[in-house]
């Protein structure tokens, strides 16, 4: 299993909110449950545009979070899903998505994009 690259002596967490903290990046992990083509995954985070949802899939691939296949079937197609350390996030993003429900009030008190 790859393991992302930490720089220097910069905390774990640091490291880790770069990638995670990108906008749509915890959506997009959180929706690759099951495999996805593009346009069903932009269908399913809602709201992203096409060229950011295509950078983030890159960034994604490159830290090995998920794994691109080309379909070569008629018609041909790209898919995307989540590799084991990738999997590995979801219990995380559970756990964040069942905090936000209990604490975070419904009103968009922070305003963050």
């Amino acid at each position: 299993m790859a393991k992302l690259r930490q720089t220097g002596t910069e905390c774990p967490l640091t490291h880790s909110a770069r990638i995670l903290g990108t906008r749509w990046t915890m959506e997009i992990i959180y929706n690759l449950r099951k495999r996805r083509r593009f346009c069903e995954l932009q269908d399913e985070v809602g709201g992203v545009n096409p060229t950011t949802l295509s950078q983030r899939l890159k960034l994604l691939e490159r830290c090995g979070l998920i794994r691109r296949l080309e379909i070569s079937m008629a018609p041909p197609h790209v898919e995307y899903e989540l590799t084991e350390s990738g999997c590995a996030l979801l219990p995380i993003l559970d756990s964040l998505t069942k905090w936000a429900d209990q604490w975070i009030a419904e009103v968009d008190v922070f305003d963050v994009q």
